[in-house]
This record gives structure tokens, sequence and C-alpha cells, in this order.
């Protein structure tokens, strides 16, 4: 039996559970939508939103990858900056400050949001409690989470919370048309990426045992789809606890092209291409010129495509199968997929020398 099809293996492994958090999306999207925890301040109804411009949100790790599909998604109607950092760009009485930390005391985030306090006239955020929730509780709009999770198991609370958010500042139009669509997508794909399938019939294991041994570097087709292959590369990271790097296109091919002109990286690399069935011409072009480079050194890449007909909907058709292959990753290399051991160091290590 192989390994990704022996649950007892899979259990020993997976000590906190991971997987149901991963394979639970669809439920976790139809909860964070339909039934999120608004708190408004007293005449938040009243106020006037017309003045908002510009939309910046603070965040960092797996909240800000919510900031960053928000980037892509809504631009087209107001400019969003998202800022991973303790210090914004440029702020005025303009901008809509948006913090997303699920443990509500991320450093970076809290340092950010403090900063601009003065400068800005209107202010949400998203988070489980700690001191954010102290700073915006009857203060400011706010979308109050669930504890427990760990923050990269949260995307679909985080996301769907924020959408709630520019809904109530009247930024975007009513979501529940697209949401349904995703759900059902998800649906559809949980049934054949379970645990349960086999791997000959997993889409889900047969990708992780392509990726396994080798250093993932995914790319973009085009920088829409960014968000995804960033999510796939900090799965990776975190889950398999694993090297994993990303780019896009077409800013690869004005430098990062060049690497792959040295010999062997077959045994090294695996390039994974996130793709769109129909793309713009100046992206597939370039896209196929450097699938053809690829090919002529013999280096084997993945294809995977987005579905859906709004980019909400194709980020989290990717960012499901994702998890899932970061999961399957780390069953292969034999690591707890929760425990991030490296990162409490550091937390611990920074904490100690202030």
């Amino acid at each position: 039996m192989k390994i990704l099809d022996n649950t007892q293996i899979i259990k020993r492994i997976d000590t906190e559970d991971m997987y149901h958090k991963i394979i639970h999306m669809p439920e976790q999207v139809s909860f964070a939508y339909s039934d999120a925890k608004i708190r408004k301040p007293q005449n938040f109804q009243f106020r006037d939103f017309s003045t908002i411009k510009r939309i910046l949100i603070c965040g960092m790790g797996g909240s800000a990858i919510s900031a960053d599909i928000a980037k892509v998604a809504f631009s087209n109607i107001l400019p969003i900056d998202v800022v991973k950092d303790y210090y914004p760009s440029y702020v005025d009485k303009s901008t809509l400050i948006i913090a997303l930390s699920y443990s509500g005391n991320t450093e970076e985030t809290l340092s950010c949001f403090k900063s601009v306090s003065e400068k800005a006239e209107f202010f949400a955020a998203v988070t489980s409690g700690g001191e954010l929730r102290n700073i915006v509780e009857n203060k400011h709009l706010w979308v109050e989470l669930d504890a427990g999770l760990p923050p990269r198991s949260a995307i679909a609370h985080l996301f769907f919370s924020l959408v709630r958010i520019l809904e109530a500042f009247n930024i975007i139009p009513k979501a529940e048309e697209q949401v349904k669509r995703i759900i059902g997508n998800l649906v559809q794909k949980a049934g054949a990426i379970a645990d349960s399938v086999e791997q000959d019939k997993n889409f889900a294991k047969l990708s992780a045992e392509n990726i396994y041994g080798k250093i993932p570097i995914i790319y973009s087709t085009n920088p829409t789809l960014n968000p995804i292959a960033y999510r796939w590369k900090c799965q990776i990271n975190e889950n398999a606890k694993q090297p994993a790097f990303f780019n896009t296109f077409s800013e690869m091919n004005h430098n990062e092209i060049e690497g792959w002109e040295a010999d062997n990286h077959n045994y090294k690399f695996i390039p994974i291409f996130i793709n769109k069935f129909k793309d713009d011409s100046y992206y597939q072009k370039r896209v196929l010129a450097v699938k053809k480079l690829l090919d002529q050194k013999q280096v084997k890449y993945l294809d995977f495509f987005v579905e859906g007909e709004t980019i909400i909907e194709e980020c989290f058709s990717l960012i499901y199968l994702g998890d899932m292959i970061s999961f399957y990753l780390a069953i292969l290399y034999q690591t707890n997929p929760t425990s991030i051991d490296f990162i409490n160091f550091l937390k611990k290590e920074i904490t100690e020398k202030e």
C-alpha cells in the first residue's frame, strides 16, 4: 500500500488533524460569508463612505494572502495597497485602513495599524481577538473570528470576512452568487482529493508524488494569479517544511528565465505553472516560449489550471488543491503539517532580545 493511501500512517503523522482543517474549506467559505460576526460601532450606518478613495490593508503571513487576493480582485474598483511591514505607505483622510490578523497580536500588523491612527478616518479589522480586538472594539467595524486555527488554515474565514467589510463600506457589490459558485466548485473537488480516494485516482496525491524530492518553483502565468502561486509556496513551506519559491509572468522573463540555462536542474527543481485555460495572447506566447525552453533542457514541469468566472473563484479553485497537495507532501516527508517550530523559535528569540 502506498503511504498516501494508508490512513493509519497519515493519522500518526498528522497528530493535530490538519487534514480536516483543509478538506472542510467549502463549509468554511459558507460560514465565513453567511454567518460572519460583524461588529459595528454606533452610528456606523450614518457615515458617508463616498469619500473613501483608496484602501490600505495591513497583514502578514497567512492573513495577508487574503489581502493579496482582494488586491487583484477589487483594485479595478478602488486602488488597494497591501502592507506587509511595520510601517505603511502614504495614508490620508480618504484611505480605508483594514488590519488582518487572525491572532490579533501580529507585531507588524499592530504597528502598521497604530501608526496611521491619526492620519485616516476609516478603519476596520478582521481578528479572533488579541490586542487588535482591544483597539477596534466599540470604535471601528470589525469581524470577529473563532479562535483555535493555525492562521494558514483560516484563509476562507479571513478573506470572506474581508469581503463582508468591503460590502459594509459600500465598496463592492454583494458577493452571494460568487460565494455559491465557489462552494459548489470546492465541494466537487473535495470528493476527488479526499484521503479516502486512492492515489491512482487522486490528483492531489499524484501531484504531491511528482513534486516530492524536488524544490518547487511556482509560476503564475499572469499577475492576477500571483496570490495562488504565493499561497502554494507558503503552504509547502509551512505544511511540508520544504523550500519553495514563486514568481510571475512576465516579470520572470526579464531575469529568472536565464537561471534555467544551466544543466541538471531536472534533478533539483520542478517548475509549476498556474494557468488560465484562456489568457491574453501576450502572456500565452511568453509561457509557451518558456515551456519550450524547459522541454529543450529536459526539465519536467507541472501544469495546473484555474476554474471559475471571476478572479476570486479562480483563486480559491487552486488554493484548495494546493493546500491538499502541501498536506500530502507533508505526509510523504513524514513531518507534522501543523507544527511551526522554526517560526516559534524566531518569535521567542526576538521577544527575549527586546
